[in-house]
């Protein structure tokens, strides 16, 4: 962990969102590409919360990867709906009008994330589903 975090060298950490959840720091993280889907949105959101620290300046991207007509669709549909009611109940009247707070989906040549905008990840991709 240490290592991944402290050395320009570590570039990949592979983790499961049960075992990134608690007690640990990825705050050497620069994108987190959720693969699996929790049922309970704030195991999700609080592995989510080991590369993001509050004050930190850096930019972290997030990315789920959920295939399409699969279980794993309707399971990660469940628990996006699951987190805006947790937020309009919760922390509506903190937040109504915040756009800092609204969920928006965003366009891949909008997101500003040029690793995503490279055509060579596009081809990395297409190759791995072919596997």
């Amino acid at each position: 962990m240490e290592r991944f975090n402290n050395s320009p060298g570590a570039k990949v950490f592979f983790g499961s969102i049960r075992a990134c959840g608690e007690g640990i720091s990825l705050v050497g993280a620069s994108r987190i590409v959720i693969l699996d889907v929790h049922l309970n949105p704030s195991v999700t959101r609080q592995a989510i919360g080991r590369a993001f620290r509050p004050g930190q300046q850096k930019k972290v991207f997030v990315y789920r990867l959920v295939s399409a007509d699969s279980p794993e669709e309707e399971d990660n549909s469940i628990c996006f709906k699951k987190e805006l009611i947790s937020k309009m109940w919760f922390e509506w009247n903190k937040y109504c009008g915040d756009r800092a707070f609204e969920v928006e989906e965003v366009l891949l040549k909008e997101c500003g994330d040029l690793f995503l905008e490279s055509p060579l990840l596009g081809e990395d991709v297409k190759a791995l589903y072919k596997r």
